[in-house]
């Protein structure tokens, strides 16, 4: 029986045609993935050159036979049967992966990008290329999977869409992570080993499974080269290296281009790249080889003391006469009702913090990649408690250039009238409420003093909110800093709300407030020029004699501030655990998502966080802060405080600044909402760009 099973088994396989996925169409690519929308089944064709012999059918042989027939019907039956359990498993992998591009149309329909991102891995460089304006299109409208396989842990599929009436595909990838099953960036066994080829302008690195479009694509560069050069291109941009990726990073690295695979840009219906992604690479060719000029958007302008300040036009014409072949624009926004989401489209850069609502949508350029590719551009140069205000998803957003940091003013006659020993540089929050409440009170009467506190600003909720119930064991914020929640938000608000609501301690000043801080996320054109408003409202309150016996103010006022009566200067208060945390607010600049020369501006950016900032700010870089002599000439006494608060600072990030505004504020003191309900009420902005 188990001869006659060998000789039916080897009938099989000489007979039966054997299916088998059709592969890429060279030798050293991975099996079962090939650039067709629907996986054909290859059959074997008949050899003709097999001799045909004639054989007497005894007796025997025909009983051979008819076993043999019998034993093979079994067989096919068995194989068969393996066969549909085999589609039924492609199947169940295509339904699966399905429903997890289902789940992400409907989050994109829905602007909900935390359910959008739940289906896939946490990976910062994959969540960062999801944002680009045209992979939020591919999500948007939607991807149908064709076909899936499974490869060990991995699942690679096959997807289409339709977009300008084409239907295209690319490739996905799927990972079981703790039973759930996530997109994943990619799989390196997919893509194959790395190759190299060289050419007239440089050389063209990619993947194995790319290999056979190196030729295309090399003579389609070559092309490319000297079609702009014969107009106009930059001489030492050549030789370059183009590298086909198997992902959507970019680099600064000199005279290197990145671009995605075909795969993952696009192919066309006979498994070819897609005219998007020829498109891409001429486009990222082009403007790597020619001039550039980019539109800047820079503050509105400022007036004192009757000149125009326009020192934006200065630090142009220092850069483009460093760097000739780049062009600046400048792009001034006059007033805060140019909001730049609006205008981004049609801007490179801009030289103010994004703000959450444009990094939803995918306004703004992750500068990560840049960052970690540029060898010119040293990261450890700046203070690590400024460098984090530029973080949002574990990307870096912009580029800091200053930062803003309140102190705290006291005046010390009131301490002196009042009996009342100054305070301390390391004086705790309950230490300022004793002072708060009573140092009003004890005045001798009549006296000018209002209020025990006022801080027409922010910082001291934010200040409050890090320090509350901070059980940090480190000696400063950059090694110890803990996320802001609903509860340190909630104990802010409700530490407000008390003093505010008690005679004499501090005003309540949300009617006022609002009316220079709206309730929903500012533009970040708004927020520049609120801080202005602000300013001048702290000055209409205090007026010619001081109301308030401690006020939250900048460094910038010191001179000011002591030319009224002897002032003293304080950190923000802390706890017995851990000294005051002081709000840092950042200014900076960032590039558009739009822009087609993002190389350029980075150049520009770069440039622009070696500059002195405006008075008092402390400069991003401390090599900046030594060549200007920054720490050096503050008035010592103001030196003094701002370096034992400098360590313990903490920047109000992109994301905090949802945390707490003045609605809120106005809810809990109105008795509208609890410190809770209001914590609980905070911005949360809505995620992925308008389709056009």
């Amino acid at each position: 029986m188990l001869i006659y099973t060998a000789l039916a088994l080897a009938f099989i396989a000489a007979t039966i045609q054997t299916p088998k996925v059709e592969a890429y169409n060279q030798t050293n690519q991975p099996k079962n993935m090939g650039n067709q929308f629907d996986w054909q089944f290859e059959e074997d064709p008949d050899d003709p050159s097999l001799p045909k012999t004639r054989r007497r059918w005894t007796s025997g042989f025909v009983l051979f036979w008819i076993a043999a027939i019998v034993i093979t019907a079994v067989s096919i039956g068995v194989w068969n049967r393996v066969r549909n359990e085999g589609e039924r498993e492609t199947q169940d992998l295509v339904e699966l992966t399905q429903a997890i591009m289902d789940v992400q149309k409907e989050a994109m329909a829905a602007n909900d990008g935390e359910l959008f991102f739940s289906q896939q891995q946490s990976d910062s460089s994959w969540f960062a290329a999801q944002m680009l304006p045209e992979n939020q299109a591919i999500n948007r409208g939607g991807l149908e999977v064709t076909n899936a396989e499974q490869h060990g842990e991995s699942i690679w599929a096959n997807a289409v869409w339709e977009e300008n009436g084409n239907r295209l595909q690319r490739v996905l990838f799927f990972n079981w992570r703790a039973g759930q099953l996530q997109q994943v960036a990619t799989d390196p066994d997919y893509w194959g080993a790395t190759l190299q080829t060289e050419s007239d302008w440089g050389k063209l690195a990619y993947y194995a499974v790319d290999d056979p479009w190196a030729a295309s694509i090399a003579n389609y560069v070559s092309d490319a080269v000297t079609t702009v050069c014969a107009r106009e291109c930059v001489a030492d941009k050549i030789p370059f290296t183009i590298e086909i990726r198997d992902d959507f990073m970019v680099t600064a690295e000199p005279n290197r281009l990145h671009i995605p695979s075909p795969r993952l840009l696009g192919l066309d219906g006979q498994g070819e790249p897609a005219d998007r992604f020829w498109g891409e690479l001429d486009r990222r060719v082009v403007n790597y080889l020619r001039p550039a000029t980019i539109r800047f958007a820079i503050p509105p302008v400022r007036v004192r003391e009757g000149q125009t300040m326009r020192p934006y036009e200065t630090l142009a014409r220092e850069f483009m006469a460093l760097n000739p072949e780049i062009s600046i624009e400048l792009v001034y926004l006059e007033s805060a009702d140019e909001d730049l989401s609006t205008l981004i489209h049609d801007l490179d850069g801009a030289a103010v913090v994004p703000t959450e609502a444009m990094l939803t949508a995918g306004h703004v350029h992750d500068l990560s990649d840049f960052i970690n590719s540029d060898p010119d551009f040293n990261k450890s140069d700046f203070y690590e408690q400024i460098w984090q205000g530029t973080v949002w998803r574990e990307r870096s957003w912009f580029i800091p250039e200053a930062a803003k940091m309140q102190v705290i003013y006291y005046d010390k006659a009131a301490y002196q009238k009042a009996d009342h020993a100054e305070p301390s540089s390391r004086w705790t929050w309950d230490e300022m409420a004793q002072d708060v409440s009573s140092i009003v009170a004890d005045q001798p009467q009549p006296g000018a003093l209002t209020w025990g506190f006022l801080d027409v600003g922010l910082d001291s909720l934010f200040s409050f909110a890090y320090n509350w119930n901070n059980q940090c064991s480190e000696t400063a914020t950059v090694f110890c800093r803990t996320p802001l929640t609903t509860a340190n938000v909630a104990a802010a608000l409700a530490w407000y709300g008390q003093m505010a609501q008690e005679e004499g301690q501090m005003p309540d000043l949300t009617g006022q407030l609002q009316q220079v801080f709206s309730g929903t996320q500012m533009s970040a054109m708004e927020s520049l020029i609120n801080e202005e408003r602000k300013t001048l409202l702290l000055l209409n309150l205090q007026g010619s004699q001081r109301k308030a016996a401690i006020w939250v103010d900048s460094p910038v006022s010191y001179e000011f501030n002591l030319l009224l009566s002897p002032v003293g200067v304080v950190p923000f208060p802390g706890s017995d655990r851990f000294d005051g945390i002081t709000p840092l607010w950042l200014s900076g600049s960032f590039i558009s998502q739009y822009s087609e020369q993002p190389l350029a501006v980075w150049q520009w950016l770069k440039f622009l966080s070696y500059q002195s900032p405006n008075p008092r700010r402390i400069p991003a870089r401390p090599s900046v802060a030594a060549e200007m002599g920054y720490w050096t000439t503050l008035p010592r006494p103001l030196r003094d405080i701002m370096r034992t608060a400098f360590p313990f600072s903490r920047p109000v990030t992109i994301e905090e600044k949802g945390f707490l505004t003045w609605d809120q504020v106005s809810a809990v003191l109105s008795g509208a909402s609890t410190p809770q309900e209001a914590a609980e009420n905070r911005i949360r902005v809505p995620w992925f760009a308008a389709p056009d």
